[in-house]
């Protein structure tokens, strides 16, 4: 089972519990535990290398780029950028086809620095965001973001059972004799007429299989 890696970036200390958070929703919830593998820089064990380059390496390998936006934008590096920036426009430098889901913490965007406003225009500019007002509703969030993550790429379905359409199976593969013998004998428990079209209609029908 292939496991997508995700990279979390926000600002270590203002956001240390939200930090926290996301992992937690994934660590405790199975279906997510299963599918993700979440990358806090602050779990990394203590090493020679520079933080700079460990936190990109684990960028360039990572699936899914969850970025939490707060007040305070953060110590600027000789690039100019506070390390969630620079953590995002490597991200989405290197991996442009990949998932980018941004979280932005309270409604009032003057609250924050200047700098982190410039960054949360850029960020609305170009993508979708969630706003949450605290742990309880990031964590909502996260998880519904991740669930429809694995929705597009069917690999789970939040869709009924009874209404997914099933492209993998063909009509070939099923006992017409059964069914039919099935169909009628449920048609007289339940005092109804066995419907007037072909079987194979039925099926495709009432089953959503994808006629081939």
């Amino acid at each position: 089972m292939k496991q997508y890696r995700i990279f979390v970036s926000a600002h270590q200390k203002e956001l240390k519990e939200e930090r926290a958070a996301v992992k937690e929703i994934i660590l405790s919830n199975s279906t997510l535990r299963d599918f993700f593998d979440v990358f806090l820089f602050e779990d990394s064990p203590a090493k020679g290398k520079s933080p700079v380059t460990t936190y990109l390496k684990q960028i360039d390998n990572s699936d899914i780029y969850i970025g939490i936006i707060g007040n305070e934008y953060g110590i600027k590096g000789k690039d100019g950028f506070s390390p969630t920036e620079r953590e995002f426009r490597r991200f989405i430098k290197t991996k442009p086809k990949e998932e980018v889901l941004i979280f932005i913490k309270g409604k009032n965007d003057s609250q924050r620095d200047k700098d982190t406003q410039k960054f949360v225009e850029a960020v609305r500019n170009s993508y979708i965001y969630k706003r949450f007002t605290n742990k309880d509703e990031l964590r909502t969030q996260v998880l519904n973001s991740l669930i429809s993550y694995l929705d597009g790429k069917r690999i789970i379905s939040k869709t009924p059972f009874d209404q997914i359409i099933s492209r993998e199976v063909g009509y070939e593969l099923i006992d017409e004799k059964e069914v039919k013998d099935f169909l009628e004998n449920r048609a007289i428990k339940l005092n109804v007429a066995v419907p007037k079209i072909s079987l194979k209609d039925c099926l495709i029908k009432t089953l959503k299989m994808a006629p081939r």
